[in-house]
């Protein structure tokens, strides 16, 4: 698949639902991400050394762990350029009837769109990995992960838990219809000033989901076998040492987000997305142009070509979640109770360190230091120092 393997559909006709806002149109939101993937897949074919930039990856794993950071960079912008199509897709394909709209029935069936996402884009993607390094697809190695996928639903769990499903769920209405949803969190003007970085978002999660499910496949402790492991395709370079770290501390970071980081994003009213960001740098010169000519050796020097490379970052999107907050339960409602009692407290504990430091730092001043003032003076007396 190249960049430009992307097809393009029409909006079907809509009846029974909300009328669409002038100058809202979401098909801006698809074009400008798909501009965003298909200008990095380009610049990843012409620029060979974007894979080797280790530091890069590096320092990114280390600030935000994703599972996907493990893979190679052609690979995992392909990754991601096949999730955005699937969903691009489904969400057009998306029937327009009255029933719909209802927010119980509309809760189905983007929960199912999202989770029946997951499945189609991992094996596509494998399809066209194995296409592009051996020229054939292992029919073996593809039953077994389909059947891994369908008998482990862990992967799933852990999607709805990301504390964005109200954001997603209006996202995609807004996607489809042009609207907003009539008990929707955010309104029109929200989506669509922002539709982009939260489509962005739902495309990573997505993508980020199947990359830690081929690195559990394909790790030491994973149970695919011998034969299947060898034979999969080499898309991470990392050692076992290093895989199994990316693993643990991008498992680490989920739970915290889940139990503690989700809770106080609801409090400090933001959303924290991943997003594409572009950064442009300068295309790497070939063989042909590093050779002199003395005939060129007074032309001007043009200038060099750029490319244009998309890195993942963090952003923060600033969202009223009162409702969000208000249907907390479990651990996460006592931990939204335990930062209200901190705020309460924390003036009054504040107050009382300080107090202690003050009694500390006079007794110190005043009491200690006085007395080895005095036994410094008996001792420069006795020594005949004064």
């Amino acid at each position: 698949m190249t960049a430009n393997a992307i097809s393009f559909c029409k909006f079907g006709d809509l009846k029974f639902l909300p009328e669409r806002n002038a100058g809202l149109d979401p098909r801006d939101m698809w074009s400008e991400v798909r501009a965003k993937l298909s200008e990095a897949l380009q610049a990843n074919v012409q620029d060979a050394s974007l894979d080797s930039r280790e530091d890069e990856l590096t320092s990114d794993r280390k600030n935000y762990p994703l599972s996907m950071l493990a893979i190679h960079g052609g690979p995992r912008l392909r990754l991601l350029l096949i999730t955005f199509q699937l969903l691009e897709m489904e969400v057009r394909n998306i029937s327009g009837s009255s029933e719909i709209v209802d927010g119980i029935r509309w809760l189905q069936v983007s929960t199912a769109l999202i989770d029946g996402l997951i499945e189609p884009a991992f094996v596509k993607w494998i399809e066209e990995e194995q296409a592009l390094e051996n020229g054939q697809i292992n029919e073996k190695l593809m039953k077994m992960i389909s059947s891994k996928i369908r008998e482990d639903d862990r992967i799933f769990k852990r999607f709805n838990r990301f504390g964005k499903s109200e954001l997603y769920l209006d996202l995609i209405f807004f996607l489809r219809f042009g609207s907003a949803r009539s008990d929707s969190c955010f309104d029109a003007k929200f989506l669509a000033e922002h539709g982009a970085r939260i489509l962005e978002d739902l495309v990573i999660s997505l993508a980020d989901v199947i990359a830690s499910i081929y690195l559990e496949l394909m790790s030491v402790d994973g149970d695919m076998s011998t034969e299947v492991v060898s034979s999969s395709l080499a898309l991470c370079s990392l050692s076992t040492r290093e895989l199994q770290k990316l693993r643990n501390e991008v498992a680490i970071n989920w739970w915290l987000h889940q139990y503690f980081e989700s809770v106080v994003s609801m409090y400090e009213d933001r959303f924290e997305l991943y997003v594409l960001c572009r950064k442009q740098g300068e295309k790497p010169a070939d063989n042909q142009a590093k050779r002199t000519n003395w005939r060129l050796a007074f032309r001007k020097p043009s200038a060099p070509a750029l490319l244009d490379y998309v890195n993942i970052s963090p952003f923060s999107l600033p969202a009223r979640r009162t409702k969000e907050l208000r249907a907390l339960t479990g651990w996460r409602y006592y931990i939204s109770l335990f930062l209200e009692l901190s705020d309460i407290a924390m003036p009054f504990v504040r107050a009382a360190v300080s107090k202690v430091s003050a009694a500390v730092s006079y007794f110190w001043v005043s009491m200690i230091g006085r007395s080895l003032g005095l036994i410094f003076s008996g001792i420069r007396q006795s020594l005949g120092w004064i």
